[in-house]
């Protein structure tokens, strides 16, 4: 039996994590010919280990790279990407594993295979958005605690519907899936984006690397970090040591920018803050930046209002 790992992109947000649970489960009822595994590449983000323990779902395995992968002797080791198609996102490795499936909600960027594969890309809110759909498709009952997780990240990944990702796809998913788990839509996500707890707790490396994504794009390397927030006002003190950490990370990791969006989820808007080269992020956004930062009213969106438009004006 081909043993293959369903698995999201580096430092993993819930949709990652749910998204990875949910076409794992799903794939394991429709593939007699498999056994799927979910894994994740980091921690459980709070949210969804919260999911996780309240509903009952067994968590992603956690993996580093190619070589920690289930595989059968004389194979490469089988893999199926969730919520990202990009190799600087996806784990180290890839390269020498066989990709068999693509599940995502992103653009498509610049993944070659040797041979053709099941993929599935949508232009929805969410990836567990993607993952739910597919249910349907196939005909396969949910379970309450696979629809706790989709409709969780579904949630999360479009700030309770407010996002202007979100489609009129996901808000008739969202229905439903509130449905399958006893609950309002949301309400729910309230509860979900609480459980995170507050930000006093939290580290500066955590504020910046919990939800990292990397591109590549007009020969330079980005980093877009993202932190949701109900009291951006109680950050702000912080904000001198977040810049020095991402100036570090910076010069660590190689970056020629890192951008950091402290995001607002009731004001609706985020508050930029660079470190490495400023110049592409000012002249896309018309802004000059200063040491506090920059307010951007209505940016709730990594994927559609800040790397689109970034990715559009290197090209």
């Amino acid at each position: 039996m081909a043993r293959i790992t369903v698995v999201g992109h580096k430092n993993p947000d819930n949709d990652a994590i749910s998204a990875a649970v949910g076409y794992a489960y799903l794939m394991n009822q429709t593939d007699p010919d498999g056994e799927y595994v979910a894994a994740r590449l980091g921690d459980m983000p709070k949210e969804s280990a919260w999911v996780a323990q309240t509903y009952g779902y067994e968590p992603p395995v956690p993996v580093d790279s190619i070589a920690d992968l289930p595989v059968e002797e004389g194979e490469r080791p089988k893999v199926i990407l969730v919520d990202h198609n990009e190799a600087a996102q996806a784990l180290d490795g890839l390269g020498q594993a066989e990709l068999v499936g693509i599940v995502d909600h992103h653009r498509l960027g610049g993944l070659e295979t040797p041979a053709p594969l099941d993929v599935t890309i949508r232009p929805w809110g969410s990836a567990s958005t993607v993952v739910a759909t597919l249910f349907e498709v196939r005909g396969v009952e949910m379970p309450k605690p696979i629809a706790a997780a989709l409709l969780s990240a579904l949630l999360t990944d479009t700030v309770i519907l407010r996002s202007p990702t979100t489609t009129d796809v996901d808000r008739a998913m969202a229905a439903k899936l509130a449905k399958l788990v006893g609950v309002e839509a949301e309400p729910f996500g309230v509860e979900v984006i609480k459980s995170r707890g507050g930000d006093d707790g939290l580290t500066v490396e955590y504020l910046t690397s919990h939800d990292a994504k990397e591109f590549e794009f007009g020969g330079q390397r980005f980093l877009i970090a993202q932190h949701e927030t109900v009291d951006l006002d109680g950050l702000a003190t912080r904000i001198p040591q977040i810049r020095e950490h991402m100036e570090a990370q910076v010069a660590r990791e190689g970056y020629d920018t890192m951008l950091m969006l402290l995001t607002d989820i009731v004001t609706e808007g985020s508050q930029f803050l660079v470190a490495g080269k400023p110049d592409l992020v000012e002249s896309t956004f018309d802004i000059k930046m200063a040491p506090a930062g920059v307010w951007m009213p209505g940016i709730l969106s990594r994927k559609k209002q800040v790397a689109a438009k970034l990715i559009a004006a290197a090209s």
